[in-house]
């Protein structure tokens, strides 16, 4: 919540920036943007759940839990001025991060009665969660001078979200006196589409120019969010796709 209230209060003051120079700023001249970027993601996705079975005439029990944070990304996006200063964009974006499936429970003793075995495993390698976006981005573009410009947007963001979770778990015991267990947990990719929304805004610089072209560098703040749930070892649970992202890149203007 503070992230996207530090978004909309960064949006807010470029916008009163700009009212309040208005006598530096110029009209748009570009017909097209097309911006191509790379950066982080800041946000942070808590997973947990539990599942019971019944095992030597008696229930045990096993819980995950997986925590995601920080990830890399790839920005893309194009827009198109339509009228004065306004423009409609689309961008792209794809980012991943991994975490460790932890896996805790315990299991029946097969020849005795209430002597439960605790056991602790991980569900194999890290375990990958890849995040694709589409973002719908209606803009209003604010040039200064003839170098610096910067693009106030927002609008619906459509995402498509790889949660890796565990499915089945298969417990195995070693040989007598069956003071362990074996554990083989399977991990499996669950899909998901929310929608959500995107708000931000993305400051250039150019640094060469000709007749038909101009070139330059830029960076980005966009908050983009939605919320789902993902079906884990036995319930579905709630989790936040999306984040504060930040980060830089080229810029093109014709």
């Amino acid at each position: 919540m503070r992230r996207l209230a530090l978004t909309f209060l960064v949006t807010g003051l470029i916008a009163g920036a700009s009212r309040d120079a208005a006598a530096q700023t110029r009209a748009w001249d570009d017909r097209v943007y097309l911006n191509v970027g790379f950066g982080v993601e800041s946000g942070t996705s808590a997973l947990t759940d539990t599942r019971t079975f019944l095992i030597y005439d008696e229930t045990g029990t096993v819980s995950s839990s997986s925590t995601y944070t920080s990830g890399s990304l790839f920005d893309v996006g194009i827009g198109f001025r339509v009228w004065r200063n306004a423009s409609v964009g689309v961008a792209y974006h794809q980012e991943q991060n991994t975490a460790d499936i932890d896996l805790t429970g315990s299991v029946p003793h097969p020849v005795f009665f209430n002597q439960p075995r605790p056991f602790t495993a991980k569900a194999g390698e890290a375990a990958f969660r890849k995040e694709k976006a589409t973002h719908l981005q209606f803009g209003w573009m604010l040039p200064f001078g003839d170098k610096l410009d910067v693009l106030v947007f927002g609008g619906p963001s459509w995402f498509r979200l790889e949660q890796p979770a565990v499915g089945e778990v298969r417990i195995a015991d070693q040989s007598s006196p069956f003071l362990q267990v074996t554990v083989d947990p399977r991990v499996e990719i669950r899909k998901k589409s929310p929608i959500g929304f995107n708000v931000g805004a993305d400051a250039s610089y150019i640094v060469w120019q000709n007749d038909s072209i101009r070139v330059g560098a830029g960076v980005f703040v966009r908050y983009a969010r939605a919320q789902t749930n993902v079906l884990l070892l036995s319930t579905e649970q709630p989790t936040d796709v999306g984040g504060l992202q930040i980060g830089f890149g080229g810029r093109l203007r014709f």
